[in-house]
């Protein structure tokens, strides 16, 4: 072994070159395999801190992971095979922090998770400070490391005192130590439920109405739980005859009835509080690292391979001496794993130095971390395996042929050799420019979903943000009086949910000619919304200004085509169900319009936000004027405001991050592919050095000689092209099928990726074939 190490660091010192192309791609491989594994472990193994998830289960309505609050209790109360239940939602809320003991005051809004009492015990939050029961009531809040050094600085948080809302006193109860690894949801401020009873309205958490509530039942170890969905069906029937619901319409419903497994729920998105993992995403970059690595390889493969006569004739020397070829293959593999090992050590430096700033930008929330196991199969595994591979075919070519051959010093490349390698250039090319294609697409289609009309304007509007106070609403009509004085100003509104993601459901339009309510999303308006949104009105009559709006309802188009289907007289309007809105989409382009229904926001009670529409040419001027109006109505709130556009587009926040951790690969994928197109253009020229220069005495202009030397590379991009299309083309189709609205895949997308890897490898290539054919082919015969 040691003899071994001493003639692969002799042979490095030798040839430079292609040992310099071979590690620096393979670093640049190991670098992002390094990165790449650090996240799908993250990501796979999401949610560790919970200890008993494996006897957890969300109640599931269809694609709804929320309930209305009362499901929790009541069926904690029919089933004895649910130990505890567990309900929590998430919203904004304005925070006041007031000076105190070496803490300064603050307003800030952040967003806050409301649970029941035994949420810390549930989700296994390690307690560093504090009660472990820390929100046992509603004037207590518990709070993460990194929530209590953004709150209290230095001091101890341990009884300091904040203010919520605007009006509730609350005194810091405990502090738990921050969720780094990916989960469903990593609470910052944790407060008991109950809150909204006071906030909103009494009996809120637990009324059968309004949707809003994730509820987790935690399972007595070995319960069947196909039997208990089939008892939770039948109890959920009974339920919702006594509500007076048709048997024929619970009896659709009830296949919608889930209990989702805890350890699913990451990967599986609906409608919920919760964050979410993509894994055909994960599967791609898994899949496109694999593609990486396979470019470094036929780099490796390509070089080994390469200068033929040089290695026969070492390889010669060495039979001539005794070795036999079982010794010889052992030699070459071992060389090559060497190397992989020499880059593996590259690379975890390398990923150690820009990972901190990489994760940022790649949007990973974690450090990198890799335990002793997992460290063992990645930092050996890895370049064992691949510089096997890679040492294999070279070994095998190169010690096929008799001891006679292998000393002859002219011998030259077979045409299977060149093949070979012109095969695996072809590889390098159809994967680079894959994964170039697909890079456009994907920014393609992230950039549609941005662009797309919604169906409502959400360019210039101002939102201010509610912070979950009823105060705000409560001067709300003064507010606006005051802010239509400006000129700069064309219009403001109300809205208790935000129209590009609307998340409450509730049952409150009626069946024509049924005593049964339909169910769908809603949002609580006033009668300036349509006009601030630039929504329209298909049919029926909106809500009047100055008029009694107070018990009416108006619809999208999809509700209006559900009630209708399920009305005996086909109809949908009624004298409390006024008019029908365009369907717009109210979530993101993943998912197809579905059933809303419009609620009037009654005398402006409860949480809200406002929106205000602008004069774009004003816009200074309009902001500064509201932030005046604000502070006046307002001193004691925290004034916070943000460009619906700009919100609208943070929705695909996902899909910008997936398309920058291809772009990543993508890059590498070039690069590694440039190295070994380099390095192979240099033992071109070697080769073909004395062609160059009788043709060059024969009359060949330095033109002729360009489009000779570099005729091959772009056939072969052609080549590379022709056969990759296809496959790129499916692969994005499956992509694509995520979301209900998508881009077309435009035939100029992969014209320009099959152009833009004609440009780089020309650039790659021109200056070392430039120089070869205009050389002096005087030195070029010389020799010979």
């Amino acid at each position: 072994m040691w003899s071994q190490f001493r003639e692969w660091i002799r042979s490095k010192r030798n040839k430079p070159f292609s040992f310099l192309v071979n590690c620096i791609g393979m670093t640049l491989a190991f670098t992002a395999i390094i990165i790449l594994y650090t996240y799908v472990h993250a990501e796979l193994n999401h949610d560790e801190n919970v200890k008993n998830r494996a006897n957890i289960v969300r109640v599931k309505t269809a694609d709804w992971g929320i309930t209305p609050g009362a499901y929790g209790g009541w069926l904690a109360g029919s089933f004895p095979e649910i130990k505890e239940y567990c309900r929590m939602m998430m919203m904004g809320i304005a925070l006041y922090i007031p000076p105190q003991q070496g803490v300064e005051e603050l307003y800030t809004e952040e967003p806050v998770v409301l649970g029941d009492s035994c949420y810390p015990r549930f989700f296994s939050l390690q307690i560093l400070q504090g009660e472990p029961n820390g929100i046992a009531t509603t004037d207590q809040v518990m709070v993460s490391e990194k929530m209590a050094r953004k709150l209290f600085g230095d001091a101890n948080p341990i009884g300091k005192q904040l203010v919520m809302g605007g009006q509730f006193h609350c005194t810091v109860s405990a502090v738990f130590k921050d969720i780094v690894n990916p989960a469903l949801r990593k609470p910052e401020i944790l407060v008991n439920l109950h809150y909204v009873d006071k906030n909103w309205q009494e009996g809120y958490s637990d009324s059968w109405r309004s949707a809003n509530w994730e509820t987790f039942l935690e399972l007595l170890p070995g319960t069947d739980r196909e039997a208990l969905l089939g008892k939770f069906r039948k109890l959920y029937t009974r339920k919702m005859e006594s509500f007076g619901y048709e048997p024929e319409n619970i009896k659709e419903n009830l296949p919608y009835l889930q209990l989702q497994d805890y350890k699913e729920l990451y990967f599986t998105p609906a409608v919920d509080f919760s964050t979410h993992g993509n894994r055909s995403n994960i599967n791609i970059l898994i899949l496109i690292a694999i593609l990486v690595l396979i470019v470094s390889i036929i780099n490796y493969v390509n070089m080994a391979t390469a200068r033929l006569a040089d290695k026969t004739r070492v390889i010669g020397v060495k039979r001539t001496l005794g070795a036999n070829r079982g010794m010889l293959i052992g030699s070459i593999v071992m060389d090559s794993v060497f190397t992989c090992f020499l880059a593996m050590f590259g690379a975890w430096i390398v990923a150690l130095l820009v990972f901190p700033s990489l994760s940022q930008w790649l949007g990973y929330g974690f450090n990198l971390e890799i335990d002793i196991w997992n460290g063992m199969i990645l930092l050996a595994g890895i370049p064992l395996l691949c510089g096997v591979l890679s040492g294999l075919y070279p070994a095998f070519y190169l010690t096929r042929m008799n001891r006679l051959d292998s000393l002859n010093s002219q011998r030259n490349e077979s045409i299977a050799l060149q093949r070979v390698k012109g095969s695996l250039m072809i590889l390098q090319f159809a994967v680079s420019m894959g994964l170039i294609i697909s890079t456009l697409l994907i920014f393609k289609q992230v950039n549609f979903m941005k662009q797309r009309n919604p169906g409502y304007n959400p360019k210039n509007v101002v939102m201010v943000n509610g912070h979950g106070e009823s105060v705000l609403m409560k001067k709300f009509p003064e507010f606006r009086e005051l802010l239509l004085q400006n000129p700069a100003i064309v219009n403001a509104t109300a809205a208790k949910s935000r129209i590009y993601d609307i998340n409450e459901r509730g049952s409150y339009l009626k069946i024509p000619g049924l005593d049964e309510n339909m169910g769908g999303h809603i949002i609580w308006v006033d009668e300036y919304f349509m006009d601030v949104m630039e929504l329209q009105l298909v049919e029926g009559e909106a809500y009047r200004e100055g008029g009694n709006n107070k018990g009416r309802f108006l619809m999208n188009q999809q509700m209006a085509k559900e009630i209708a289907s399920k009305s005996p007289d086909h109809t949908y309007l009624t004298e409390q169900q006024t008019g029908v809105v365009k369907d717009f989409n109210f979530k993101s382009m993943h998912q197809k319009i579905t059933p809303l229904c419009f609620g009037y926001l009654n005398d402006f009670q409860g949480m809200a936000d406002v929106y205000i529409r602008i004069v774009p040419e004003k816009r200074q001027e309009a902001l500064a004027y509201i932030e005046k109006c604000y502070k006046e109505l307002y001193p004691q709130t925290f004034y916070q405001y943000s460009f619906m556009e700009n919100d609208y587009t943070q929705l695909y926040g996902d899909e910008d991050l997936f398309a920058r951790r291809l772009l990543i690969f993508t890059g590498l994928s070039i690069v590694i592919a440039c190295l070994g197109l380099l390095a192979f253009v240099v033992f071109f020229i070697e080769q073909k050095t004395k062609s160059i220069g009788v043709r060059k005495v024969m009359g060949a202009t330095e033109m002729q000689m360009l489009v000779l030397l570099n005729k091959d590379f772009i056939k072969r991009l052609l080549i590379a092209f022709i056969l990759i299309c296809p496959i790129v083309y499916y692969v994005i189709q499956i992509w694509l099928d995520n979301f209900a609205y998508k881009t077309e895949l435009s035939w100029w997308i992969f014209a320009l990726a099959f152009v833009i890897m004609v440009v780089i490898a020309l650039l790659c290539v021109s200056a070392l074939t430039w120089r070869a054919a205009t050389a002096n082919p005087v030195n070029a015969l010389k020799s010979e």
